[in-house]
C-alpha cells in the first residue's frame, strides 16, 4: 500500500520556469533540501527578513528552475506541497530545493511509488562543511547526486526509502575574548559592531534636596565578542535639555569597573539638587516632571570590532523629591539661619 506524507496547500502557486540554475537563493538566508525526486513537499516557519514573510522556494531539477513565492499563514508556517499538480515535482531526476527566508528547524519529504522519507532542511552556508558518504552496506540501492549533500537509500524488498545527508556538522565556534593573538582570540566567534550596549543603573533617580550629597549614576558599556588590539580607551558624552539642573559629568573617558563588575569601562554621573525647580514653594509647573539624560559612546580605540559612531547611548531620568522630602531637605540649607533638625 502506497504511504505518504499528508500536506496541506495553502494557495494556488503560480510557478515560473527559470532557463539554468536560476535567480540565487542568498546563502546566508537560505534553507536547502540537499535530495530531491518526484513529488514532496517541506514545512517550515518565515525568518521574516528585512520585514519581509512570503518565502521564495526553487525547486532544481537538471537544468531547469522553477520558482514560486509562498504566503505563510497567520501564525508564519509555510505548508507548500512540490507536485506534479503544481509543476513544482521533479519526476525527470534528481534535483534539489533552496527556499530563502525560511526559519532554522524547517523540513521536507519526498514520496516515491510506496513510501516516503523526511529529512531536515540544512543552511545552505552548511554545504562548504566536510562531507562523508555514507556507507554502503550492501543490499540496498544508494543514489545521490556527483556534487549532491545527501543520499537516497532505498531497501527494494520492502520499498522503505530514507534521506542520509553528507554534510557534517560542526562545532559552533566559542565567542571572541582576550588580547589579539592570544588563544581565546584565535578560532572564535567575533562579534557585530551591535554587539556594544551602555546601562545605566539606577535608571531612575530621585534628586537630593537642599545641601544633601549629590546621588551617583553608574553608566556601564558592555560588549560582546569582541577582540582587544592594544589599550581599550573610549570617550562619552551627555546631552540634557538646557532645563535640566545639576548634572555633574567631570571626566568623559570611561574608567574600568569596580572588581568584580561587569562591562568593559564605566563612567560616574553625579546628579545634585535643584531646589529652583523642586521646591513645592517655589510652584514650578514642570516639578512632578521626569527629565531625560542621555549618555552617547563619541569614541572609543583598541578594539574589534569598533561600534557604530554615536549610536550607542543610554538614559536616565531625574525627579524631583516628593513633597515631603523636599521640605525637609530646606531645613539643613546653610543659608537657613534658624536650621531645624528632624
Amino acid at each position: 500500500m502506497k504511504q505518504t506524507v499528508l500536506y496541506a496547500l495553502l494557495g494556488v502557486v503560480a510557478p515560473t520556469l527559470v532557463a539554468g540554475q536560476g535567480p540565487d537563493c542568498p546563502e546566508e538566508t537560505c534553507e536547502v533540501a540537499p535530495y530531491f525526486a518526484g513529488d514532496g513537499g517541506f514545512v517550515g516557519e518565515s525568518a521574516n527578513n528585512e520585514g519581509e514573510s512570503d518565502v521564495t522556494v526553487h525547486v532544481i531539477c537538471g537544468r531547469t528552475t522553477v520558482v514560486v513565492t509562498v504566503t505563510p499563514d497567520a501564525d508564519g508556517i509555510v505548508r507548500q506541497a512540490l507536485t506534479s499538480a503544481n509543476g513544482l515535482n521533479c519526476r525527470g531526476g534528481d534535483g534539489r530545493i533552496e527556499i530563502d527566508n525560511l526559519r532554522r528547524g524547517g523540513w521536507y519529504w519526498i514520496n516515491d511509488d510506496r513510501n516516503s522519507a523526511v529529512s531536515a532542511l540544512i543552511p545552505k552556508e552548511a554545504a562548504g562543511n566536510e562531507q562523508i558518504d555514507p556507507t554502503d552496506p550492501g543490499g540496498v540501492v544508494l543514489a545521490s547526486l556527483r556534487d549532491g549533500l545527501a543520499t537516497l537509500v532505498r531497501e527494494p524488498a520492502s520499498g522503505r526509502i530514507g534521506i542520509i545527508p553528507h554534510v557534517v556538522p560542526v562545532k559552533a565556534a566559542k565567542p571572541c575574548s582576550g588580547m589579539a593573538g592570544s588563544e581565546s582570540a584565535s578560532d572564535c566567534h567575533l562579534g557585530s559592531p551591535d554587539s556594544w550596549r551602555l546601562s545605566a543603573r539606577p535608571a531612575s533617580v530621585v534628586r537630593p534636596s537642599g545641601a544633601q550629597q549629590p546621588k551617583e549614576v553608574i553608566v556601564t558599556l558592555y560588549g560582546e565578542n569582541y577582540i582587544a588590539t592594544g589599550n581599550v580607551a573610549a570617550r562619552a558624552e551627555i546631552e540634557r535639555h538646557v532645563s535640566v539642573e545639576g548634572i555633574l559629568f567631570t571626566e568623559d573617558e570611561g574608567r574600568a569597573p569596580s572588581q568584580g563588575e561587569p562591562g568593559v569601562l564605566a563612567w560616574r554621573v553625579e546628579v545634585a539638587s535643584d531646589d529652583q525647580r523642586c521646591l513645592p514653594a517655589n510652584n514650578d509647573p514642570d516639578r512632578l516632571s521626569r527629565q531625560t539624560v542621555t549618555l552617547t559612546l563619541s569614541q572609543m580605540d583598541g578594539v574589534i570590532p569598533d561600534p557604530p559612531d554615536d549610536t550607542v547611548e543610554t538614559t536616565f531620568t531625574v525627579t524631583c523629591p516628593g513633597d515631603s522630602a523636599a521640605s525637609a531637605g530646606t531645613d539643613l540649607v546653610p543659608e537657613n539661619p534658624f536650621p531645624v533638625h528632624r
